[in-house]
Formats: C-alpha cells, sequence, structure tokens
C-alpha cells in the first residue's frame, strides 16, 4: 500500500493496570533513546496477524509502559502533521488533552508545512493512532477497577473519556481524505489479493477485543463501586457514543448504504449501529445509588502486570 515504519506495541492483554506507569513511562529521560531492538511476538489468531500486518504494527515482548507511550507520542506527532490550520492550533484539541492524560507534553509550537500525506498514508497513520489511544483506554480502565479509592476510579474513568474523545478526534482526520481516493486506493488495499483473508474489519484488532473486554469488565463492577462515580460513569457512557457516531460518521461517508467488507449483504452503518448497543448494554448498570465501600485492591502494584 505505503512504505510504513514498524509500529511497536504490546499484546494488549500485558498492558499495565495503573495510569501511574504510563506517566512514569512519559517521564524516563531516556525516552527518546532508539532501543537496541525489540523482540516480535507473533500473534496467535490468524486475523490479528493480517490485520496488525496491514497497518504495519508489530507486537514486542517488551515493557508494555514505554511501548505504549513511545506509541502514542510517535503517532500523535504523526497525525499532528496533517491535523493543524495554518496558524499552527490544532483542529482536534482532544489529541492533546489525551496526550495530557498519559503525561505526555503538549505540542502548540506551529507545524511546519511538509510533503502532501496521502490518502493511504493518512488511513495507516490514523488507525495506528487510534490503535494507541485504544490501548490507553484500557490502561485506564483497568485503573478504575483497580484502584483502592473513589478518587481513583475517577481518575481512570476521566482518563478513558480523554482516550476515547481522541479516539473520536483520530477517525475523523483519518477519513479526511477524498471518497474517491478511498475507493480507488484504500478499500481495494483490504482485500485479496492484497491482503490474505477476505472480511477484513476492525474487529479483527487484537487492541479493540481488549478494549470491549474491559468495558465489560468495569460494566459488571459499577453496581458494588461508590455512588461518587456516577458522574465520571455516566460521562465514559456518552462518550463511547461519540466514538460510535465518529466512526459511523467514516462509515457513512466512505460506503454509505453498501455492505462492509466483514459483512457480505449488511451495510456497514447497520454493523456499527449493533456493536454500538452492545458497548453500551454492557454500561447500563451505573455505580451503586448510595456510597458504598470500594473493594480493597489487594495486590495492587502500580508495576508492570503481565
Amino acid at each position: 500500500m505505503t512504505s510504513k515504519t514498524m509500529l511497536w506495541l504490546a499484546p494488549p492483554q500485558h498492558l499495565p493496570h495503573s495510569l501511574a506507569t504510563l506517566r512514569q513511562a512519559a517521564s524516563r529521560p531516556d525516552r527518546h533513546r532508539t532501543p537496541a531492538g525489540h523482540r516480535r511476538i507473533p500473534e496467535r489468531d490468524p486475523r490479528e496477524a493480517v490485520f496488525d500486518e496491514y497497518f504495519a504494527v508489530s507486537r514486542c515482548a517488551c515493557a508494555p509502559a514505554p511501548l505504549l507511550i513511545d506509541a502514542l507520542d510517535e503517532t500523535l506527532t504523526a497525525v499532528r502533521a496533517f491535523s493543524r490550520h495554518p496558524s499552527g492550533s490544532l483542529t482536534e484539541p482532544d489529541l492533546e488533552l489525551a496526550a495530557h492524560a498519559a503525561g505526555l507534553p503538549s505540542r502548540t509550537a506551529r507545524c511546519e508545512p511538509g510533503a502532501q500525506v496521502t490518502a493511504p498514508q493518512r488511513w495507516i497513520q490514523g488507525h495506528r493512532l487510534f490503535f494507541a489511544l485504544t490501548q490507553a483506554t484500557v490502561v485506564a480502565l483497568r485503573h478504575a477497577l483497580r484502584a483502592p479509592s473513589a478518587a481513583g476510579s475517577a481518575l481512570g474513568l476521566e482518563s478513558a473519556a480523554h482516550f476515547l474523545r481522541a479516539s473520536a478526534s483520530a477517525l475523523r482526520i483519518t477519513a479526511s481524505f477524498d471518497t474517491q481516493d478511498y475507493h480507488d486506493t484504500v478499500r481495494p488495499s483490504m482485500t485479496p489479493p492484497h491482503v490474505p483473508r477476505t472480511g477484513f474489519s476492525g474487529l479483527w484488532s487484537a487492541d479493540h477485543r481488549v478494549l470491549v473486554q474491559s468495558l465489560s469488565e468495569w460494566g459488571q463492577a459499577a453496581s458494588a463501586k461508590s455512588s461518587i462515580l456516577r458522574p465520571a460513569h455516566r460521562r465514559l457512557v456518552d462518550v463511547l457514543t461519540d466514538v460510535h457516531h465518529a466512526h459511523v460518521g467514516v462509515c457513512s461517508r466512505f460506503v454509505g448504504s453498501a455492505p462492509s467488507l466483514l459483512r457480505g449483504a449488511e451495510p456497514g452503518a447497520h454493523v456499527l449501529d449493533r456493536l454500538c448497543r452492545r458497548r453500551r448494554a454492557a454500561l447500563t448498570v451505573e455505580p451503586a445509588a448510595s456510597p458504598a465501600l470500594l473493594p480493597d485492591a489487594q495486590g495492587e502494584n502500580p508495576s508492570l502486570h503481565r
């Protein structure tokens, strides 16, 4: 499709359970030093392997928090290059809020003009940012679930909302190119013989799979949490809907009522609507109506969880 440098991410099941690990990784003094080498972990699911290969993502057995911070920094930098007004301000400021939530510094300086970004490059880079933000959301949800205090859980939920809002921004930026380019170059690149399997879909993403699991885990635990968390919980549900609307917007812009690559006869927007209802259903249970004691996060450790 296009020349792509490798983006290294941890298998999402290895992501940490504390936002502190991300912020520690973001502040490490050697963060911008190129590592000597990464050991690649082959994906067990063949569809996940095809999906990662298309977007030039490799899974690594390295410490997951530094990998994620570096991936966030790299993908934010790439997307900033084609998401600024001539004045230098971002068209999607939620990207900077997500960077701050992860402990990364904001980049507000004017972006120098560079080479023209093609539709395939925008498609790849925008999705890679979306993957990194998805992993950050998983970390935030795990933090909310395991934090030993209501304040800690609220921090996790608010951070998850920041990352999800930025995910909606990433989707909008990803799709901001001509519809004809999508049909001429991008969509064909996701079909055989360019990829070895039919039905190419974001549902093949390992990061999406673990995000759905994390949302479900929070939804199952929410009723036992303090009522103090209700506003943050509702904001999480609302912003998840915003991500859905952004995704439907991409689908409607490029595909309309045509079928998705995954479902041969079903319109892509219908598939997304059904998935959104499932995601919201997993979060319908709110924290308790009256204050409740949070379960002790026994064994909570800000170090890496494998």
